[in-house]
């Protein structure tokens, strides 16, 4: 009875260092979870100065490049890049609003880029388009998720969707250059000035905001 006592006992003992453990073990899980809540929500504003940096810098970049296109006969492609330049515009917009809501301060920067011919120009923006869509806003992307910073996230997706289009445009405009077959070139945008998506056609309502289209900004 005695040794069935004793064992009884290292038992419980057992039991109660498994639960004390398990506890322990919850809590540093939760508190590491936290840290990670918190350190994302930081993290996710630099990311949202930084990209907002980027637009501004786009903004300013397409503004040039379209001047150049103009002035190589390029008139189509001087009017993609108008477009974009304002869709890059919207998008630097809703960052700016993440930033401010968030109390931190708005980068002040003098956009630095280097103009080239317009056919160098779009395969230099074709890899900054990709490099975007692909790596940094997806990137951008999974870090506001675990901040749970909705209107980062939102702003954030607008982009992202929207330099996959950008993409597509500038590869379908050097591929024109390419075989001599400008006349091929969409000779009208349309961008919505929620979320900058950029169309050739443009729908009812906005792919991704669901703005009229009514609202759109009109390029041609």
């Amino acid at each position: 009875m005695k040794k069935l006592f004793i064992g009884h006992q290292i038992y419980l003992a057992l039991v109660c260092c498994w639960v004390i453990s398990s506890c322990e073990n919850k809590q540093e899980k939760i508190e590491i979870s936290t840290k990670q809540h918190m350190d994302a929500g930081t993290k996710t504003i630099e990311n949202m100065q930084s990209a907002y940096k980027g637009e501004i810098t786009s903004i300013a970049k397409y503004e040039a490049f379209s001047k150049k296109a103009e002035e190589e006969g390029y008139h189509n492609i001087a009017l993609l890049y108008n477009a974009v330049s304002a869709s890059e515009n919207i998008h630097a917009i809703n960052h700016k609003a993440v930033i401010e809501d968030a109390g931190a301060t708005v980068p002040q920067i003098t956009p630095e880029y280097i103009l080239k011919s317009t056919k160098e120009n779009l395969y230099n923006d074709i890899s900054k388009e990709a490099y975007e869509a692909k790596t940094m806003y997806p990137d951008f992307l999974k870090t506001a998720e675990t901040a749970d910073n909705q209107i980062a996230f939102l702003s954030l997706t607008y982009a992202l969707k929207t330099e996959m289009k950008h993409k597509f445009f500038f590869e379908q405009a050097l591929g024109d250059i390419n075989s001599n077959t400008l006349n091929s070139l969409p000779s009208k945008y349309f961008v919505c000035p929620v979320c900058g998506n950029t169309y050739i056609n443009a729908p009812k309502h906005c792919d991704f905001s669901l703005t009229d289209r009514d609202k759109f900004i009109v390029f041609q």
